[in-house]
């Protein structure tokens, strides 16, 4: 279900705007011959082939992609960034990925999971301990494994499975919650043993990077105020800028540019809008104003961007 083409301020539907769980990929409710199983919130792919015309051009995923690729290869990009997912390779996609895929070999074979946004948020899993992880994900979705990592999660995978085949079975969302909890640990504790300079850190710090996150998600389109977030935060701008910078190694200002500058980059490559609709739609008080913002932090003019 793609969101409303208008939204509050009248914006114009953008393909790459969340989708759910069900656009992903070709699924119905329970295909059983295709091996995928599909659970309101919940996707489980045995077979897994990307839906051409939907990631055509970048979006966002209102949720959590995790794919296990058994065989062949898909290429593609995240944020722009090209990326190929080929057999031995776990990939955590998430909300702040910007997807788009292009093309898969003829074996291409994977094992997804898909969980929306409010699955994840009922899960109990403490995320904020694992925030230099994320940060990990987030210029990394995609990493290669080892054989017995791909045989333990593979095992919660086929678990996952079978327990969603049983529909007579009144504890099984709960039975599923926990399998999927224990499966985010284990990759989470994949993704340290690959960084090992990684450490677990938690704090009221980290809460205020986690949800600074979470906002500038919602709001980049809109926001590039230190003084909006910090508001929201109910705290000082001068003090979330250090707080910032002190967990990610990056200040809040870069942040709020780096993902204005994405949207952007995606917005004169991909929606076919002009310039100053484009200006509009990032909420710049004239195209003169984002064109200089945009040429100061890319070296580049809109205008020589869009048609390189």
């Amino acid at each position: 279900m793609k969101k409303d083409r208008n939204g509050k301020n009248g914006h114009i539907f953008h393909p790459w705007y969340l989708f759910d769980c069900a656009d992903l990929f070709h699924c119905s409710k329970s295909d059983e011959k295709s091996g995928n199983l599909f659970d309101d919130r919940l996707f489980i792919g045995e077979r897994v082939n990307y839906n051409a015309k939907l990631f055509q051009h970048p979006h966002r995923m209102d949720g959590v992609v995790l794919l296990i690729c058994r065989k062949g290869w898909l290429n593609g990009s995240v944020n722009l960034m090209p990326h190929r997912i080929e057999e031995g390779m776990l990939a955590v996609f998430h909300r702040e990925h910007l997807l788009q895929f292009w093309s898969q070999s003829d074996d291409f074979e994977a094992s997804a999971i898909v969980l929306s946004s409010q699955f994840i948020q009922e899960m109990h899993i403490d995320l904020k301990q694992a925030i230099p992880i994320f940060m990990h994900l987030k210029d990394n979705p995609a990493i290669h494994i080892t054989e017995e990592e791909h045989s333990v999660l593979n095992m919660f995978y086929e678990t996952i499975r079978c327990v969603l085949r049983s529909s007579d079975d009144i504890h099984r969302p709960a039975i599923i919650q926990r399998l999927l909890e224990a499966m985010f640990y284990k990759i989470l504790a994949i993704h340290q043993n690959k960084v090992p300079e990684v450490s677990f850190r938690r704090g009221r710090r980290e809460e205020f990077f986690e949800r600074f996150m979470e906002l500038l998600t919602q709001y980049h389109k809109q926001e590039r105020s230190m003084g909006f977030y910090a508001e929201r935060l109910h705290i000082t701008p001068k003090y979330l800028s250090s707080v910032i910078k002190e967990v990610s190694g990056k200040s809040a200002a870069e942040w709020i540019d780096q993902y204005v500058i994405l949207e952007a980059k995606a917005l004169l490559r991909y929606s076919g809008l002009s310039i100053q609709e484009i200006a509009y739609e990032l909420n710049f008080s004239t195209q003169s104003f984002f064109g200089k913002y945009f040429k100061h932090h890319t070296g580049i003019s809109p205008s020589a961007y869009k048609h390189k």
